[in-house]
This record gives structure tokens, sequence and C-alpha cells, in this order.
């Protein structure tokens, strides 16, 4: 008996519910069994059953036990699904431009006009004409050239970032005016593992055959600059190239151990014949004097507002799961 003396404990806190026929199927079972086995249990299970009147729980209220607990659990679960519709809405919310065109004008339009409040003397009003020239992604990363129908002709590119819902967010982009009627923008971005990325973005290049670019490049710290030639054919009236710095190093034919940074570039635009016909394009009227660029601020707020989602989450799930 002594060897039994756990069990026997157990089963003596169980009893008066045994009695009353409301434990579980399960457990009535267990206390059935060590009756069966255990003289002094039994014993006590009789006394009971003379000293209190043997009266069975309305089956009513075993009921409304049973939907309570079963509310409890389906309140728990939505609790659940709450706090993850609302994480995935607040991350939607922040990545929410898909790689097509209809996402790449959304994103342009949304993040190149100026605020309202702006008091820049180039700013970009907010119902100024936008067009997407061309889109291309590197990694995780998503390029969107445009260009802006004002005064300035404003052309730059937007840089987005891809989230895990495959959508992207907005992380930069640079501007600057556009003196040319068509022709090719030449711009220079960090990409997201911090090395320098060139971008061509040509605009209206119809009767544009081929661009002749000179890079003016600084080698290994070099204070002087050595040009670099390079003529890429266009096939194509309105594109995008990526080139990073080990792309633009094998174009130029300069060694891929060579510290090498592009300072600034001349393009010139060539003809069938491969004649210079980069002022048959210039638009005197765009004075080409101002560059310019924004960002946009760290995720400190998404992942400040999807802890909270989470954290109401777990509260409510631990009040409707709690042992009354």
């Amino acid at each position: 008996m002594e060897g039994n003396k756990l069990d026997c404990c157990v089963v003596r806190d169980l009893l008066p519910a045994y009695v009353e026929e409301l434990t579980e199927p399960e457990t009535a079972e267990q206390v059935r069994s060590h009756l069966a086995e255990c003289a002094a249990c039994r014993e006590m299970e009789a006394h009971m059953r003379q000293a209190v009147p043997l009266r069975q729980a309305p089956r009513r209220a075993l009921r409304f036990l049973r939907r309570v607990r079963r509310t409890r659990l389906i309140a728990a679960l939505l609790s659940v699904l709450v706090a993850l519709w609302c994480m995935w809405w607040l991350y939607d919310r922040e990545y929410h431009y898909p790689d097509t065109e209809a996402g790449w004008l959304a994103a342009v339009e949304d993040y190149i006009p100026s605020p309202a409040d702006s008091t820049s003397s180039h700013r970009i009003e907010p119902d100024t004409p936008l067009r997407v020239l061309a889109a291309r992604t590197r990694g995780n990363e998503l390029y969107v050239a445009y260009a802006a129908d004002n005064a300035d002709r404003v052309h730059g590119v937007v840089r987005l970032e891809r989230g895990w819902n495959g959508k992207y967010r907005t992380l930069s982009a640079s501007m600057a005016p556009f003196p040319y009627t068509a022709g090719v923008l030449e711009t220079e971005l960090t990409a997201g593992d911090g090395t320098a990325l060139y971008l061509l973005a040509g605009d209206t290049c119809r009767e544009i055959y081929g661009i002749r670019v000179t890079w003016y490049m600084a080698l290994n710290g070099a204070k002087t600059l050595s040009p670099y030639e390079k003529t890429y054919p266009v096939t194509e009236p309105d594109f995008l190239w990526l080139l990073g710095e080990a792309e633009l190093k094998k174009d130029l034919g300069i060694p891929e151990e060579t510290e090498a940074r592009a300072a600034y570039t001349q393009i010139a635009l060539l003809d069938r014949e491969g004649r210079d016909v980069t002022e048959e394009y210039r638009d005197d009227s765009v004075q080409d004097n101002w560059g310019g660029g924004k960002g946009t601020a760290e995720l400190f707020l998404l992942n400040a507002y999807m802890g909270i989602a989470a954290l109401l989450g777990v509260v409510f799930v631990r009040y409707f799961l709690r042992r009354d």
C-alpha cells in the first residue's frame, strides 16, 4: 500500500468529483481501476456515498461548462488569427508594391512628388505627370527609372526592397534635371550590399542606335582621373541598365583587383552611322545645375507596431486559456 500512497492521495482528491460524476470519462475510468485494487480507497468512497446524498450533476450544467470551455478555445484561436492578420496588414502596408508595371508606377507616383509644404525651388508638384521608363531587379532589390513631365524634365531612379510577402517598399530615389528631349541618364546609387551601382536609363531613344560613355575613373585612390570609353548599342527606346562595380571594370578592361570609382561621366548619343548627335536632342531651356535624392526611414515603427500586435495576441490567448 505504501507503494501506492501517491496514487491514493490523488484518487482521494478526485473522489468528491467522481462520486458526483463530474470527472472526465478517462479520469473516471482511472479512478475505478484504482478502487478495484485499493480497499482503503473503496471504503472511503463508500463512506462518502453514504454521508453525502448522491445527486447527479444536471446534464444541462455539464453541457454549459463544456460550451464555455469550447468557446474559450475558439476565442483563443481567433485571438491568434487576428494578431497574425494585424501583423500581416501592417507589413503589407509597408511592403505593398508588386513587381508589375502598375506597381512600378504606383511606387513612383507615391514617392517622387514633393510634400505640399515643401519649400524647395526644384519641387515636383503632386499633380506632375510621371512616367516609368523601365525597371530591373537585382538580388532582392528593384530599380525603377522614371521621368517627370515638368519644366525641368526631372529623371531619376527609385530603389525598392523586396519583403517576405514578395512585394516591395521604397528605399531611396535619385532625381536630376534632364536637358534633352531624348537620351540617356547616368546615375549612381548605393546597392543593398554597400557597393556602388551605376545605372543608365534611356528615354525615347527611337532614333538613337548607340551611346558612347566616357567614364572618368579614380584608380587606387589617385587624385587624377583616368578616362575610359565604352560604346553600348541601343536596341529599345526606353531601358534601364544596371552595372555593378565588377561589371563596370570588366566592361572597361580594368583589372578586377584595382580599386576603381567613377567620378563622373560624359554620354554621347550616336545615330545609325555612329555619328554624335547629342546636340540635336539638347533642350537649352532646362538648366542642368542641380541634383538631389530622398531616402526612407528605417523600419523601427513597423517593427514596434508588429511587436505590439503580437503581444496583445499573447495576452488574449493567455486570458482565454486561463484556469479559473
